[in-house]
């Protein structure tokens, strides 16, 4: 699914292709994704400007004069800019078509300026999208419920995430994917934040010392600013995801000590971690170092 980093540089090449224009065209090929908390169906955008273009913790909000239609893209949800005239991708789910960018007060429409598609794809719908009336979001599952910390804000820091971890009950990782507790971190990501902190998937945050606690805050920081930067310098198709760079998830061996990474089950989601650089540290876990495998 896309994650943090994907979604800010996709909500940012959207923002400036389709802002300012309006849509002439739909198609809706699946329409077991869509939800509508709206009277109609997704011909009520036909006309109408987008405004904006915000994320919402997993959600992309696209925001027109009166309606959001908000997406999330979950397991294999994609976005794609393309002309018109492209054949559809098999697994297309609905497309807008946005006519050329209005003429404003800087100036006319360039010459080069023309129609331009946003298709939402997803191969195994997984994904939800919902038409709502503007700022409705309790209409979208979910969508209410989010609401953590952004942890790439200035009110991010060490003193709040320390004291938010003393009202945790849970393992770590089971906290970095909270949406209610932070704003917005997936699987790949939290792999990549607990090796950066050489800490084991399955430890307690009740058992983290006040360094422990530091040291998770500054890797969470630091992944997800380094991972904003580098999505963003690559700058490839939004439908592209780009993972080639991390440095645990999915990986066969550990970058940092050589030792073969391993995958913990951690409620229902796969965890990859070093068992050397973030050796478990309770009982009742198995001990890879000790197998010599």
């Amino acid at each position: 699914m896309p994650e943090l980093p994907d979604l800010l540089y996709i909500q940012a090449r959207l923002k400036e292709a389709l802002v300012g224009r309006r849509v002439v065209a739909e198609r809706l090929r699946e329409p077991i994704v869509m939800r509508f908390a709206v009277r109609g169906n997704l011909s009520l955008l036909l006309g109408r400007r987008l405004d904006d273009v915000i994320r919402h913790a997993h959600f992309l909000v696209f925001r027109f004069e009166d309606l959001d239609l908000a997406v999330n893209p979950m397991l294999a949800g994609r976005f794609r800019l393309a002309a018109p005239d492209e054949k559809d991708e098999r697994d297309l789910v609905f497309a807008l078509t946005f006519g050329p960018p209005e003429a404003t007060s800087h100036g006319p429409r360039g010459e080069g300026d023309s129609m331009s598609d946003l298709r939402y794809r997803d191969e195994k719908n997984m994904g939800k999208a919902y038409l709502l009336a503007k700022g409705d979001w309790k209409a979208a599952a979910g969508m209410d419920q989010a609401g953590g910390v952004d942890v790439l804000a200035p009110e991010f820091t060490r003193e709040r995430f320390v004291s938010l971890l003393k009202k945790r009950r849970d393992q770590v990782r089971v906290l970095l994917l909270d949406k209610r507790a932070l704003d917005s971190i997936g699987n790949a990501y939290a792999d990549e934040i607990l090796f950066e902190a050489r800490l084991h998937p399955k430890t307690f945050c009740r058992s983290l010392s006040h360094d422990d606690a530091v040291r998770l805050h500054d890797a969470i920081v630091k992944v997800m600013r380094e991972a904003v930067a580098e999505v963003a310098r690559r700058g490839e198709p939004i439908d592209v995801k780009v993972r080639d760079f991390l440095k645990v998830r999915l990986r066969d061996v550990c970058p940092r000590c050589g030792a073969k990474v391993r995958k913990a089950g951690v409620r229902g989601m796969d965890a990859y971690f070093c068992p050397h650089c973030q050796p478990a540290t309770r009982a009742g876990l198995v001990d890879w170092t000790k197998t010599g495998k």
